[in-house]
């Protein structure tokens, strides 16, 4: 499955679900997207959280991962948002020093 396949079945029928929205404007069908691709980003951003902070282990088998990082973001919201856990929600940017630049 490429790229593209596995980022519209998460858009529709694995995620978000945008395909039961029925909406037929395309400016209301535009920023619908517009906002779904953000929250993709960011749960995918949850996704890279639960591998770096090893909260694979908990929502996932311990013995191997096979789920994307899209899955696992959606995962680790799930558990934080049922178990009280704060949620996060920022991006870091990495700091490059002026050598970088």
């Amino acid at each position: 499955m490429s790229k593209f396949q596995t980022f519209f079945s998460d858009q529709k029928s694995r995620g978000f679900n945008l395909d039961k929205s029925h909406i037929s404007d395309p400016i209301r069908l535009a920023r619908l997207m517009i906002a779904a691709c953000l929250a993709y980003i960011w749960i995918v951003y949850l996704g890279v959280v639960a591998k770096r902070d090893d909260w694979v282990k908990v929502i996932h088998r311990t013995d191997r991962c096979d789920l994307s990082l899209f899955r696992l973001g959606l995962d680790l919201l799930e558990h934080c948002l049922n178990e009280s856990i704060p949620i996060p929600v920022g991006f870091v940017m990495p700091h490059f020093s002026k050598s970088v630049r």
